[in-house]
């Protein structure tokens, strides 16, 4: 593609749709495949033309909010034809504007799409309503470019391994964007590495959501006593694997802890049913306790109970 130069949306056309957000809700609820419309809402020109160039580039058109593999291909597709721009373009919102009415205006519909007027989508996630940095890891389109720009690992055999592995699952990386740290890259790719590597030996089913947030309050403690900017990429990834492991592991043993009173409740009951039920949580506790032997005990009684009533003769008695 040729290159062409960069936008960003005019302000008289900012301050017109921040004063009619729900009108403007509106129109683009129903305009869902063209933005034309808003080339009538001031007199003046919609845009601005910068200096600045850029390589001309389309994004694909997701299936639907939860089509992660299209939201990874547009997401590097958006960092690798931006990365180039000065960090004051990229923090602005009426670039992302210009971006997200002219070039990829039925994308960001469907990335979060709004369900009717009164939703707060376009205030909360196309302007940049809550300030700069929120702004910029909540907008429907700066987020995707954002998670990539943080995560980009040109040591990895594939640069993009920990960018997949948070668009994936947005948590791993949404509960630090917030905060200071988000902005040392160092310190975001070794905690990165520190959960994908904890989630690699776990396995994803015992991913859990909440723990994130525990974790930034692990990491708050530690810039209390240290000076978290100068610690190496390898010390923050050790100290927050650790953390996460252990707060995994107590998260685990309650609840095994919890199946494994379930199971011995459904085992008093001693019906088929019950003990079936008992059976296969005994099962999946695997070596738990002694989840083996009361496993075998199942077994036992469940055998003796399937086996057939042995009928009394009773003879009459005869005169």
């Amino acid at each position: 593609m040729s290159e062409i130069n960069i936008k960003f949306m005019a302000d008289d056309t900012l301050e017109t749709l921040r004063a009619n957000i729900r009108s403007t809700t509106q129109k683009i609820i129903d305009n869902p495949d063209d933005s034309d419309w808003i080339n009538n809402e001031t007199v003046n020109d919609t845009y601005v033309t910068k200096k600045y160039k850029i390589e001309d580039f389309d994004l694909e058109i997701p299936n639907d909010e939860n089509d992660k593999e299209t939201d990874i291909k547009n997401s590097i597709k958006l960092y690798e034809s931006l990365k180039h721009l000065p960090n004051y373009v990229l923090a602005d919102e009426r670039f992302w504007l210009w971006l997200m009415f002219d070039k990829t205006y039925k994308t960001c519909q469907i990335l979060m799409p709004i369900k009717d007027a009164e939703s707060s989508v376009f205030k909360d996630h196309w302007l940049f309503s809550g300030g700069n940095r929120r702004g910029i890891f909540f907008g429907v389109l700066s987020r995707c470019y954002f998670r990539v720009a943080m995560t980009v690992d040109e040591t990895l055999a594939d640069p993009y391994e920990l960018s997949k592995f948070v668009i994936k699952f947005p948590e791993r990386f949404r509960v630090y964007s917030w905060r200071a740290i988000s902005s040392q890259k160092h310190i975001m790719l070794g905690i990165l590495k520190a959960e994908k590597a904890v989630v690699d030996k776990y396995g994803e089913e015992r991913e859990v959501r909440s723990i994130y947030k525990e974790l930034v309050k692990d990491i708050s403690k530690l810039g209390s006593v240290k000076l978290i900017d100068a610690m190496s990429e390898q010390e923050i990834q050790e100290f927050v694997y650790k953390k996460y492991c252990e707060r995994l592991d107590i998260l685990i043993e309650d609840e095994n802890k919890r199946k494994y009173i379930k199971a011995l409740n459904f085992m008093e009951k001693r019906t088929l049913s019950n003990l079936q039920k008992a059976t296969d949580i005994f099962q999946s506790l695997e070596n738990y306790e002694d989840s083996q032997e009361q496993l075998n005990i199942c077994n036992k009684i469940i055998k003796e109970l399937s086996k057939p009533k042995k009928r009394k003769l009773f003879s009459r008695l005869r005169n």
